[in-house]
Formats: structure tokens, sequence, C-alpha cells
């Protein structure tokens, strides 16, 4: 990802919510997407399974091997990709669309990094979703899609590409 782009993706869009306060933020979403290990098993917890997850069994870039445990405990199918840190690899992007195209609560698990995963379900997004992603030391980012944050997100991934 080019170094220009990093500072803008850095500014907030959506809203930083607190735990007690997920589950209103997503109330009557058609989709609800998390990209993040300790976002999704909160949700978890919380008694709402995500339409859609991704996860590196990672916290803030350390193995973590409790949360995995945690979050395998709860069924649901799997797919695990490939993902090298500051990109999207197609291999990604086919799994998100496959997530949205198919609807059954599919994990995907990237070997490598998430982090910029939140950028192709926001354009791959049907409207009326809700994908919540983790800052660290700050909590959940709730974005509800609409077309001008798909567009926003549209102009950000056609800068990385050049």
């Amino acid at each position: 990802m080019p170094d220009h782009l990093r500072e803008e993706m850095a500014q907030a869009v959506g809203k930083i919510v607190t735990d007690d306060t997920i589950l209103d933020e997503i109330e009557g979403s058609t989709f609800v997407v998390t990209v993040g290990d300790i976002v999704t098993l909160t949700l978890l917890k919380l008694g709402r399974v995500p339409d859609l997850s991704i996860v590196d069994y990672r916290t803030q870039r350390e193995d973590d091997a409790a949360t995995k445990e945690k979050l395998t405990s709860f069924s649901q199918p799997e797919v695990t990709v490939e993902n090298p840190q500051g990109v999207l690899t197609e291999e990604l992007w086919l799994a998100i669309k496959e997530g949205f195209e198919n609807p059954r609560n599919l994990r995907i698990v990237v070997e490598g990094e998430e982090d910029l995963a939140s950028l192709a379900c926001i354009a791959l997004a049907p409207d009326n979703t809700t994908v919540i992603y983790g800052i660290p030391n700050r909590g959940p980012m709730v974005l509800h899609v609409d077309q001008a944050l798909k567009e926003r997100v549209g102009d950000l991934l056609a800068q990385m590409e050049t």
C-alpha cells in the first residue's frame, strides 16, 4: 500500500462503540461483518454470529492461542486464505465475495494480515450491511455501508492499485 494512503485510511469514517452498545448498532442490518479476532469474539459472546467474519488468530500482530480456541469453539464454516500485510489478494477478495453471495456465517481465516479486509468487505457489501472492525486500544469501529462509503473506499482501492 502506498505510504500516502496510510494516513487517509487511518481517519475514522465510522463510529467507535462500546461492547454494551454494539448490538444496538447492528439492529436491522441485513448483513453483519466483523474483521478482527477480538471484535468477532465480542459479537459471538453477545450471542450474535456474524454473517461473515475475518480473523487471523492474532491480536495486535501477536499469535493468540486463547482467542483462537474461543473463536473455534463456535461452530462456523471456515475457509483459509493467504493475504500478506499491506495488500488484498485475489484469494481474499473471492472468499469475501463468496461470503456475501452464499451467506452461511462464513469465517475467513487469513494467513498473513487481515487489516485491509474491511475495505474489500465494504466494496463488495450489499446495501444495509454493517462492517465492524477493531481499533487497538480504542474499541470496535462500526461502519454502516452506503453508496457514499462505497465510493470513498473505491477511490482508496483505486489509489492502492497505482
